[in-house]
């Protein structure tokens, strides 16, 4: 407000910075994601240096992306969604880091850096079946991760074989992934048929708009509760959880209400995911 020359322009910055115009912010900037250069055109009032404007404006956040791919590769591929929408108004966005990702050209640079992730994966197989099961729960691009460690499994389980299709003897993958529609949003659909006919994985998927209830991950683990019981309790599996923070957590509470009532209550039920934790059987990679 201090750099704006209009008295009228700049009462209402200054009613946009205070406290008790948080309705208004949030009306007029985070309803319409109002950009820094949505406002600075909306305020031409607003006279700054260049020099001004960059101690003004605050660094671009790094944005984190899961690698979708197995780790013994020397590909790297990712799974990003391109943000784009229109506000309440009718106004158009895109995301910032999606948007330019989508718009490079083949052989351009880009500069990242690795961070390490918390999945650990259990590698031990006996009998062309890995030691140790996994459930994998996961929905949208949450996929990314997953797949890097299902593809990561699978290259080892062929390489064991010498290269040879084997099938194990007991399922030791299951994937329950969610998205929107069927025929829009099921990433990979091809990769897990291919691997579920060969029975090296168990898929099950909520669809939440393909019919006019919408169906959740958690709905369809309700709907599997002996599977996921036997695979915690008799097998010792792990449960590696990525995506969304608001569905981690649906999640989460669906395992407890699920195991509850056979480890001898909710007290119990939250103290076994505890230690599932610690032990690192209990993985979640969750954004907001």
């Amino acid at each position: 407000a201090k750099y704006c020359v209009h008295e009228e322009q700049k009462e209402k910055l200054i009613s946009l910075s205070e406290t008790t115009g948080s309705a208004l912010y949030n009306d007029y900037i985070l309803r319409e994601r109002r950009s820094w250069g949505d406002v600075l055109y909306d305020f031409d009032g607003i006279q700054l240096t260049l020099q001004s404007l960059f101690e003004l404006i605050p660094a671009i956040r790094p944005r984190h992306f899961s690698i979708a791919s197995a780790s013994s590769k020397s590909d790297m591929e990712l799974c990003v969604a391109v943000i784009e929408g229109k506000t309440p108004l009718g106004r158009s966005y895109q995301g910032l880091c999606s948007s330019y990702l989508a718009s490079l050209e083949k052989g351009a640079v880009v500069r990242f850096w690795f961070q390490p992730g918390s999945f650990q994966l259990p590698m031990q197989i006996v009998d062309d079946s890995f030691k140790v099961p996994i459930l994998y729960i996961g929905a949208g691009t949450g996929i990314a991760p997953l797949r890097g460690l299902i593809l990561e499994r699978e290259s080892k389980r062929m390489n064991h074989s010498n290269g040879k299709q084997v099938r194990p003897g007991e399922v030791d993958s299951v994937l329950i992934f969610g998205c929107r529609k069927s025929d829009q949003d099921f990433l990979y659909k091809n990769e897990w048929e291919g691997l579920s006919e060969r029975g090296y994985l168990e898929v099950f998927t909520a669809f939440s708009r393909d019919q006019w209830h919408k169906i959740y991950v958690q709905q369809v683990m309700g709907q599997n509760q002996e599977m996921i019981t036997n695979h915690i309790l008799h097998r010792g599996g792990m449960v590696f959880i990525a995506g969304g923070a608001k569905m981690a957590q649906a999640v989460k509470n669906e395992l407890l209400e699920i195991l509850t009532p056979l480890v001898g209550g909710e007290k119990q039920s939250k103290l076994l995911l505890k230690k599932m934790q610690k032990e690192s059987r209990l993985v979640i990679e969750a954004w907001s």
